[in-house]
C-alpha cells in the first residue's frame, strides 16, 4: 500500500488526518509524513536533514509539524483505572499448557518460530477455549504440511484455504504463508505434542478458570460493564461459566443476550438509550461481552465500566476500548477501567505490559496526549503569553525582577528565502539556550505575575550579544544543512553514479540540451527526498538512455532550495533575581 501511495503523493501538497497518529513505533508517523514532506524539510532547526527521520531523537523538530484540536479532556466522565493479576496454583492446566507450548519446537527459523509461540501464549492469556482454539488452528496447519510433503506439493495460501474454507480468514499464522511460494519449514513432528495439548485446553474449558471467576467477582455490583477480549472463543467461554442470565454479547460472528440471538443495534442501545429497547420486554443487560469489533465508533454512554480481559498489543487499541464510555456528553461522573494483567510467568515471556508502557510514550514525545505539560500545549501558552509580554512591555523589551537566577527568555523570526517565516522563544538559564517548552512557560508566567521595568542600555546590549551569538549559530546550523547532501541509501547512489556516468558522455558530445537534462537530475538527487522522490530517484539507476532522458523530461523543474535569510529579534525578556 505504502508503495502505492508514496508515487501518487509525487508534488502534490497534504494533511495527515488521524486519531492515532502513533500506534507502534515513531518510525511509522516518520513514513507517513515522508508522503509529503522531504527529508530536508526541518533543515532551518537542525533537525532530521542528513538522516532522513530514522531516529527517535527527531521528536522535537516533528512536534512543529503537529496540529492538534481543542482538549476537551476536562469535560469528559473522569478515569478511575484498576489492575488484577490473577494466578493460578501451581500445577494448574495453565501451567503445563505454558510449558508445553514453550517446549515446542515450531520452526527451524527463529522468527517463524517465535511468532508462532507469541500467538499459543497470547491465546493462553484469554481463556482456556481460546488456546484450544489457536492449538487446533496450528495443528489443522500441521497436517496440511505434513499431506503435501508426502504429495510432493507446495502447500501455498490458496491450497490450504480450499481445505479449510474461510475460517482461516482469523488465523493469527497468515503472516506465515507467502503468497504464491511454499510454507515455510514447520516442525512436523511437534504435532503429537500440539494434539495432547490441545486436548488438555479443551478438558480444561469446561470449567471456570481462576480469570474467569474474578471477572463474575469484579462485576457483581451489577454496574454496566463492556467486557473487551480479544478471542471469540473466549467470549463463548465466558457465557457459559460466569453463571448468571442476562449476558449481552457482541462479536463479528453474531450478537445477542443469554442464548438468543437479536441484531446488533438491539443490543447495544441497553448500553446507550436509557429507554429500553424491544419495549422492555426483557430485562436489561448490565453485562456486555466483546470482541475488538465494538471498539470503534461506538457511543455507549450508559457504561460505568469498561474491562480490559486480555491487553491489547498498543495503547491505541486500549484508547480505543475505553473510548466507548468516554465520550463528550457521558451521564457517568466517573467511568472505571480494569485491567487484567497477564500471569507473571506468562507476562515474562510476553512482556506485553512493557511493550505497551513503551508505546504508551510515543504520543508524548511528539508532541501529543492529555499531559498538562504536553508540548504542543506548553507551545500553545507560550504563544499566548508571549504576546500579552510583548504588549504590556510597549517596546518588546522588558524586566522583571523576582526569579532565583537570573534568565533571558528572546523571540526570534526566522525569514527563508522562499518567503515563509517561522517564529520561536528561546531561553537563557545557567545551563545554556533552550527552547524546551517547561523550561520557558514557568518564566514566562513569572514575568505576568510581576511588574515589567524598563532595563537598562548596558543589561540589553549584553543581552543582544548573546541572542547573536545564538543567531549566528542557527544561521550556521541552517544554511550549512542545505548546503550539504542528505545521506542517500545506496539505490539514490546508484542512480548518482548512472546519471554522472551518462553526464560525461553528453559533455564529450556537446550535447548541451541532454547534458542541462541530466544536471536537473542530478541537482535533485542531491537533495533531501519525499517517499515517493525516493522511489522515483531508485527507479533513475536502473533506467536506460533513452528511457531515463524521457523520464526526466517529465519531471517538473525543481525550485531552488529555500535558504534562510536574516534572523530578526522579535522580543526581549530578562528576567533578574530580587535585590
Amino acid at each position: 500500500r505504502y508503495r502505492t501511495l508514496a508515487p501518487w503523493c509525487l508534488w502534490r501538497r497534504g494533511i495527515l488526518l488521524s486519531a492515532t497518529p502513533v500506534v507502534n513505533r515513531f518510525d511509522d508517523v516518520v513514513h507517513q509524513l515522508l508522503l509529503f514532506i522531504r527529508n530536508d524539510a526541518l533543515a532551518w532547526a537542525g533537525g532530521p536533514m542528513r538522516h532522513g527521520f530514522q531516529t527517535n531523537r527527531w521528536a522535537g523538530p516533528l512536534a512543529r509539524l503537529v496540529i492538534t484540536g481543542e482538549d476537551r479532556s476536562a469535560l469528559l466522565p473522569r478515569k478511575g483505572c484498576r489492575d488484577l493479576r490473577i494466578e493460578e496454583p501451581s500445577g494448574s492446566p495453565q501451567e503445563i499448557l505454558q510449558q508445553g507450548i514453550q517446549a515446542l519446537r515450531l520452526s527451524s527459523d527463529p522468527g517463524t518460530a517465535g511468532l508462532i509461540r507469541v500467538s499459543l501464549l497470547a491465546a493462553l492469556t484469554s481463556s482456556p477455549l481460546a488456546v484450544a482454539a489457536a492449538l487446533g488452528r496450528y495443528r489443522a496447519l500441521l497436517l496440511h504440511g505434513r499431506d503435501a510433503a508426502a504429495s510432493g506439493r507446495v502447500l501455498s495460501r490458496q491450497v490450504i484455504r480450499r481445505f479449510v474454507g474461510v475460517e482461516w480468514d482469523q488465523l493469527v499464522f497468515w503472516p506465515l504463508l507467502p503468497e504464491g511460494g511454499a510454507l515455510p519449514d514447520l516442525a512436523i513432528e511437534d504435532l503429537a505434542a500440539v494434539r495432547g495439548l490441545e486436548s488438555l485446553a479443551r478438558e480444561w474449558g469446561t470449567t471456570a478458570d481462576a480469570k474467569a471467576a474474578a471477572l463474575a467477582q469484579a462485576t457483581a455490583d451489577r454496574k454496566p460493564t463492556l467486557v473487551f477480549m480479544t478471542a471469540l472463543e473466549t467470549v463463548r467461554y465466558l457465557r457459559r461459566h460466569l453463571g448468571r442470565r442476562g449476558i449481552a454479547w457482541c462479536t463479528g460472528a453474531g450478537s445477542g443476550v443469554d442464548h438468543l440471538a437479536l441484531p446488533r443495534d438491539d443490543v447495544l442501545d441497553w448500553f446507550r438509550k436509557p429507554v429500553a429497547p424491544n419495549g422492555g420486554l426483557l430485562p436489561r443487560p448490565v453485562l456486555l461481552l466483546a470482541t475488538d469489533v465494538a471498539a470503534e465508533g461506538l457511543d455507549l454512554p450508559l457504561v460505568e465500566r469498561v474491562t480490559h480481559y486480555d491487553l491489547p498489543w498498543t495503547t491505541v487499541r486500549l484508547d480505543q476500548r475505553s473510548g466507548r464510555a468516554f465520550r463528550l456528553g457521558g451521564r457517568q461522573e466517573k467511568v472505571e477501567v480494569l485491567r487484567f494483567l497477564p500471569p507473571k510467568v506468562l507476562e515474562a515471556a510476553l512482556r506485553r505490559e512493557a511493550i505497551l508502557d513503551a508505546k504508551s510514550e510515543l504520543p508524548e514525545r511528539l508532541g501529543l496526549g492529555e499531559r498538562a505539560d504536553a508540548p504542543w500545549k506548553l507551545r500553545a501558552g507560550i504563544a499566548a503569553r508571549w504576546e500579552e509580554e510583548l504588549e504590556a512591555s510597549g517596546g518588546g523589551i522588558a524586566l522583571v525582577r523576582g526569579a532565583s537566577s537570573p534568565a533571558l527568555v528572546a523571540g526570534l523570526r526566522i525569514e527563508f528565502s522562499d518567503g515563509r517565516a517561522e517564529e520561536s522563544v528561546l531561553a537563557r538559564i545557567r545551563a545554556g539556550w533552550t527552547d524546551d517548552g517547561a523550561v520557558i512557560a514557568p518564566l514566562l508566567e513569572l514575568a505576568r505575575n510581576a511588574a515589567p521595568c524598563a532595563p537598562e542600555p548596558a543589561m540589553v546590549r549584553s543581552a543582544v550579544c548573546g541572542i547573536a551569538a545564538v543567531a549566528r549559530s542557527l544561521l550556521r546550523t541552517a544554511q550549512g544543512a542545505w548546503l550539504a547532501a542528505p545521506a542517500s541509501p545506496a539505490p539514490v547512489r546508484r542512480a548518482r553514479r548512472h546519471l554522472l556516468a551518462l553526464a560525461r558522455d553528453a559533455a564529450r558530445r556537446r550535447d548541451h540540451a541532454q547534458l542541462g537534462m541530466l544536471e536537473r537530475g542530478i541537482r535533485f538527487l542531491r537533495r533531501g527526498h519525499t517517499a515517493g522522490e525516493r522511489a522515483l530517484a531508485e527507479e533513475w539507476g536502473t533506467a536506460s538512455g533513452p528511457d531515463l532522458l524521457g523520464r526526466l523530461a517529465r519531471c517538473p523543474e525543481d525550485a531552488p532550495l529555500p535558504g534562510v535569510e536574516r534572523i530578526g529579534l522579535i522580543g526581549l525578556l530578562l528576567i533578574t533575581p530580587k535585590q
